[in-house]
């Protein structure tokens, strides 16, 4: 991953997908095309944007992520102790 073409050409991909995709929850991309430190490449370089390479997760993975989904972290089944003030 140290060739320079290939590193830029997947900096690309990171940045076209940053500059067009928009979540549900947003209003504006995740990157914005007006902040001046968005790192550029210069359309004349003659590179092509390649998608990054894909990992296929494995079952033990997997499970991981799904015991740690968003607001769960492995605590579901906790409770906070509650103050009674009176």
């Amino acid at each position: 991953m140290l060739m320079p073409d290939l590193v830029l050409a997947a900096a690309l991909e990171f940045k076209r997908y940053g500059l067009m995709q928009i979540q549900h929850v947003r209003t504006e991309p995740a990157l914005d095309p007006d902040y001046e430190t968005l790192w550029r490449i210069p359309p004349d370089m003659n590179i092509a944007p390649i998608p990054p390479p894909m990992r296929k997760l494995r079952g033990e993975g997997l499970a991981i992520l799904n015991v740690r989904r968003a607001r769960n972290r492995g605590r579901a089944n906790r409770r906070e102790p509650r103050s009674v003030s009176g």
